[in-house]
């Protein structure tokens, strides 16, 4: 072993047989971590490049309308467009606390190796980052997850800041919610991703029901996404169907307690949860008023429904 220090080598001679074993399942592991690691920053740096294609394709000129679905990397039609919300980033943000939302963690090779081992391990994650989509010519601003028992299955929405701005100055917020229900090789291209369920209608019910919920919608209402009912596919081979409605939700045009909006991510988010809910008779009387009757409605289709049909 020339090239070894004597010192080190007579150390691991002297070890107990039990420690020479660990270490060298402890030094494969390294290495097989280490070149995990390359790979995926490769690949990282490959799908950057890649992502040219959904740029130019989602690209909305001026006066151009926005178009039902975003854009995979590949520029090809993917997930519905179905949540339309006005406010500030803080507001959108402090909205998702109060409901009980994370906000997604960005995508980087730390957390990719992380997703890809909680998903083979059927464990929690509940800030886990999403694919890149594409609108307005970049990939999401925002994201946010609800998660489920394991990483494998989560609801989420992504957004994307418009050029357009409400009559108030607030920017508008288009988003795309689907829930992920399983692990699978995509239809497409064979690699690993999230099935989405087909019906993202009730997806997007369940986003606007939580966000009336937390208190910061002022005003609800729906508009056309498709041009009606639609089935097809999305980027990845998955079907799903739609009335083809988008919502459009209002928030209070109140300024979130500072940090808040920030807290949403990892460990904060339960502590910011239980303050926005402290601070939540701060929040206008129209947003509460429609949290309360929108639960009233919701606890009354509970009492008419026959017992063996879920509540949306």
């Amino acid at each position: 072993m020339s090239g070894w220090p004597s010192d080190a080598w007579s150390w691991l001679v002297a070890l107990p047989p039990l420690a020479r074993v660990a270490l060298g399942v402890g030094a494969l592991l390294l290495a097989f971590l280490l070149a995990a690691a390359i790979r995926v920053a490769r690949a990282a740096r490959r799908l950057h490049n890649a992502s040219q294609p959904g740029r130019r394709a989602s690209r909305v000129h001026p006066g151009q309308a926005i178009p039902p679905t975003n854009y995979s990397r590949n520029g090809q039609p993917s997930d519905p467009l179905n949540v339309h919300v006005i406010g500030t980033a803080d507001q959108l943000a402090a909205s998702f606390v109060a409901a009980g939302w994370y906000r997604a963690d960005e995508l980087t090779l730390l957390t990719a190796i992380r997703i890809v081992l909680d998903a083979l391990l059927a464990r929690s994650y509940s800030t886990a980052p999403v694919s890149d989509l594409f609108l307005f010519g970049r990939r999401q601003d925002f994201a946010f997850e609800k998660p489920g028992r394991s990483v494998r299955e989560r609801d989420h929405v992504r957004f994307w800041k418009a050029a357009e701005r409400h009559t108030d100055g607030r920017p508008l917020w288009v988003g795309g919610a689907t829930r992920d229900s399983r692990v699978e090789l995509a239809k497409t291209n064979h690699l690993p991703t999230h099935g989405i369920e087909p019906d993202v209608d009730s997806e997007r019910e369940l986003v606007v029901s939580d966000l009336i919920g937390s208190g910061w919608v002022i005003s609800e209402s729906f508009i056309p996404a498709f041009p009606g009912p639609t089935r097809t596919t999305n980027a990845t081979g998955d079907p799903y169907f739609t009335d083809g409605q988008a919502a459009m939700l209002t928030l209070a045009p109140t300024q979130p307690v500072p940090l808040l909006p920030q807290l949403v991510r990892r460990g904060g988010a339960p502590f910011a949860r239980q303050v926005a809910n402290q601070l939540r008779p701060l929040l206008p009387k129209r947003g509460r008023e429609l949290a309360h009757r929108w639960e009233t409605a919701r606890r009354d289709r509970q009492h008419t429904l026959p017992p063996d049909q879920p509540s949306v």
